[in-house]
C-alpha cells in the first residue's frame, strides 16, 4: 500500500456469498464508479472512477474474505491511478468518500436481508441410548413427567438414523464330492468256455468225418 493509497474495511454477520450477491446489487447504484470486474470464487471486484475535478481517476479492488460461515470481511482500497505525482497525493478526500460509497451501499443492501445463524454441530459422539438413559434418569427423578418422557422419546427415535440390516458374509458352499465313473466289468470266463466248447465239438466231428 503506497502513500497515496486508501483502505477501508467493515465486517459483516453474513456469508461470503451473501455479501457478493449485495456488492452486485449495489454495484449499479454507486454513483460515479463503474463496476470494472467480477469475481464470486475468489470474492474479489474491481470498480473504476473517471477523471474530474478532485481526481486523476483510481482504481478500487474490493476483496470478500471468509472469516466464519456467518463472518466475512470486505476490504476496500483506493489506489490512484497517477501516482503521487500529477495530483496523486491531492484528491481532496474523493478517494476515501468512493470507499465510504461502496461500503455504505453495501451495508444499505444487507440491511434488508435476514439474519444468518450459523447452524449448531450436532455432537455425533452422543448415542440414542445415551439420550435415553438421561431421559429416564430426570423422569425417576421427577424432573420430567411421564407425558414429557414419552414425547422426548419420540423425538430422540426419530433421530435415529435406520440402520440397514448388515447382510451375513455368504458362506462357501462345500465343494461338491467328485463324481466316479467307474466302468462296468463282466465275468466272461463262461461265455469264453462255451466257445472253446463248440469249437473242440466242431473239430471232432469234422475229424470222424475224415
Amino acid at each position: 500500500m503506497s502513500l497515496v493509497d486508501h483502505e477501508g474495511s467493515v465486517e459483516y454477520p453474513y456469508s461470503k456469498k451473501t455479501v457478493f450477491d449485495a456488492l452486485m446489487e449495489a454495484a449499479p447504484k454507486i454513483d460515479g464508479l463503474e463496476l470494472d470486474s467480477a469475481d464470486e470464487v475468489s470474492g474479489r471486484v474491481t470498480f473504476k472512477a473517471g477523471v474530474s475535478l478532485a481526481s486523476w481517476g483510481e482504481n478500487i479492488p474490493v476483496q470478500l474474505l471468509e472469516i466464519a460461515p456467518t463472518r466475512t470481511q470486505m476490504k476496500v482500497m483506493s489506489s490512484p491511478k497517477t501516482g503521487i505525482m500529477f495530483g496523486g497525493a491531492m484528491d481532496l478526500g474523493k478517494n476515501r468518500r468512493n470507499i465510504e460509497k461502496i461500503i455504505s451501499a453495501v451495508s444499505d443492501v444487507l440491511s434488508t436481508k435476514p439474519a444468518e445463524v450459523e447452524k449448531p454441530k450436532l455432537a455425533s459422539t452422543v448415542s440414542t441410548t445415551d439420550e435415553l438413559i438421561k431421559l429416564k434418569s430426570l423422569l425417576d427423578s421427577g424432573v420430567l413427567s411421564q407425558e414429557e418422557f414419552d414425547e422426548q422419546k419420540k423425538k430422540v427415535l426419530a433421530q435415529e438414523p435406520i440402520m440397514e440390516p448388515t447382510p451375513e458374509p455368504e458362506q462357501p458352499k462345500p465343494a461338491a464330492a467328485p463324481v466316479r465313473i467307474e466302468s462296468e466289468k463282466k465275468d466272461h470266463t463262461v461265455t469264453y468256455l462255451l466257445i472253446a466248447f463248440f469249437i473242440l465239438v466242431i473239430i471232432g466231428a469234422i475229424a470222424s468225418a475224415v
